[in-house]
């Protein structure tokens, strides 16, 4: 669960080898205003009318006015792409990434993975196989169980690796700091609920919360550790460039990319060992958001950052060559937040408060975890509801987050009066006022009430199984209401690929020198994001990064690496 509160929306960009620079963080838009550019490129209009953009591949780009030689060319300078060159160049590959931004990008606070010393150190040692086995079956097993595996039982070596490169340069690895980390008795509920505590973050020092003593998110400086490896291991960054098209195709292989540099020309990087895309996902792509993943468009805001660099090119690209799309569905990353309600720990993104709809029913589970009670909110009548609360509410942080109950309540008071004075928090000395101020049904309101409280009084939801830990009754005056809202962060869809992360084709065959990491990989998430393993996001882009780029470099392949 990649959450990390206000810092987990903000960019990161980094200016050569020596630090990252902040990049202002773009308003959230409504997520359908998003940008629907595919490629420059563009197929013929009459066959393009009836066919999807990735279904209809434009002439090959001739123009060529360079063509440069590498052993490998990644494609996307974010979290996987960073860590895939470092581990392509640091195992002796003349490497070079190339990036459509000024400079790599990376977001959040937790990174989340299974095995390292570090957390058998501190007394968390899962066994792989229930990790893997709880992300397969929230995808209903429509997922790729051996692929999901390599990141659960793999990611230790990895995180090994990375905490020793940290120790080398100030970094520490610390137990996640997001504000919804879970902690405490989370990894002994029932599977429906059970969460465990495999995530970290990577620190300096000076960190607030979740926040750098600079306003950066915390995977900055994780971000900034493997940059600055890759490049002082010789990996060249290519920045302001798109790739456009691949070379060669899934009959007789992938050698290379064609790209659109800042100057306008056409530049050929030919990859004598292999081309990984790490693109990213769909979610700035409307044409492949409302084919893939429709419901994401009833959230209420669109909030990648940086904005506009995830518009699916790699899946597009991939396509045009031949490449199959994953076999899961798309796995929205929708949490309940929008950027103006992060400042409140009283938001159903942190509590699990009495939900009601428009018509004042109870509609779902509240407990924070994602997707559940972000998929229930865009299914309500007028895809509207409230989180409801009375005047205990510190009771209730003590009593839901013990371990975080400090954190939570610092400032809690100015922000309540902040949000009483804007209209964001709703108050009244009873349930009738209540229902009047949020327009809803008095008498049903009510009666949804009385009944939520005499389960919470008894220990037990018979409607909707939230644990009694997490049962907050309404009985005090006075009473208080803020909206849940809900926010697409990005939506994994990517390419069809085997355990090794090698792009297949609709055959099952795997196209020679093609590879896919990060949110460009299809067939690890499917149908929604599950945060039973917080962090897995970012931890596969970080493992699959490091053992793609290093398996490409030696030329073999995950299944027979033995990771250095």
């Amino acid at each position: 669960m990649d959450i990390n509160r206000r810092s987990f929306l903000k960019g990161a960009l980094a200016t050569g080898a020596a630090a990252a620079a902040a990049v202002a963080l773009p308003a959230c838009s409504p997520a359908e205003s998003s940008d629907s550019s595919a490629s420059s490129s563009s197929a013929a209009s009459g066959e393009a009318s009836s066919k999807h953009t990735w279904e209809v591949a434009p002439e090959p780009i001739s123009d060529i006015a360079e063509t440069q030689d590498y052993d490998i060319v990644i494609v996307g300078a974010g979290l996987a792409g960073i860590n895939a060159a470092e581990a392509a160049a640091r195992n002796g590959a003349k490497t070079v990434v190339i990036e459509r931004n000024t400079s790599f990008s990376v977001r959040g606070v937790d990174v989340g993975h299974i095995g390292s010393n570090f957390h058998k150190q501190n007394g968390f040692d899962l066994d792989p196989r229930v990790a893997a086995r709880f992300l397969h079956q929230a995808s209903h097993q429509t997922t790729n169980y051996d692929l999901i595996y390599v990141w659960a039982s793999r990611s230790g070596e990895v995180f090994d690796y990375i905490e020793e490169l940290g120790s080398k340069n100030g970094v520490s690895m610390v137990p996640a700091l997001s504000g919804t980390a879970k902690y405490g008795n989370w990894s002994t509920l029932s599977n429906q609920w059970r969460v465990y505590p495999d995530a970290v973050s990577f620190v300096r020092g000076g960190e607030k919360y979740d926040s750098r003593d600079d306003g950066q998110p915390v995977n900055v400086t994780l971000g900034e550790l493997v940059y600055n490896s890759a490049v002082d291991n010789g990996a060249e960054f290519v920045f302001e460039a798109r790739a456009e098209q691949l070379v060669g195709d899934a009959a007789s292989g992938i050698t290379g990319v064609i790209a659109t540099t800042k100057d306008g020309k056409h530049v050929q990087y030919n990859a004598a060992k292999g081309v990984i895309l790490a693109t990213g996902d769909i979610g700035g792509n409307q044409e492949m958001v409302d084919a893939f993943c429709p419901i994401s468009n009833r959230s209420d805001s669109n909030c990648y950052a940086p904005a506009g660099f995830n518009n699916g090119d790699g899946l597009t690209m991939g396509m045009w060559a031949g490449a199959a799309m994953s076999k899961s569905e798309a796995a929205p990353m929708i949490h309940q937040f929008t950027l103006d309600t992060l400042e409140c720990n009283l938001t159903s993104f942190i509590m699990s408060w009495l939900a009601v709809n428009a018509n004042g029913e109870r509609y779902g589970a509240e407990m924070p975890f994602e997707p559940m009670l972000t998929n229930a909110r865009m299914n309500t009548p007028g895809n509207v509801a409230w989180s409801i609360f009375d005047s205990d509410y510190e009771k209730y942080i003590m009593q839901q987050q013990p371990e975080r109950f400090d954190r939570f309540t610092d400032g809690l008071d100015a922000v309540m009066e902040k949000w009483l004075g804007n209209g964001k928090l709703i108050k009244a000395d009873t349930l009738e006022d209540l229902a009047k101020q949020l327009d809803i049904p008095a008498d049903t309101f009510k009666a949804t009430v009385e009944r939520y409280n005499s389960m919470a009084d008894a220990g037990e939801d018979i409607d909707f199984d939230v644990p009694a830990q997490w049962l907050a009754p309404v009985k005090t005056a006075p009473f208080y209401a803020t909206k849940n809202v809900c926010s697409t962060l990005t939506i994994p869809f990517g390419l069809h690929v085997n355990a090794d992360s090698q792009v297949l084709t609709a055959e099952d065959e795997p196209i020679a020198g093609l590879f896919a990491i990060g949110n460009v990989q299809g067939d690890f998430f499917g149908k929604d994001y599950p945060v039973h393993c917080p962090g897995v996001s970012h931890g596969r882009c970080v493992t699959f990064g490091q053992l793609v780029g290093e398996a490409c470099a030696k030329g073999t392949t995950i299944g027979e690496l033995d990771f250095a």
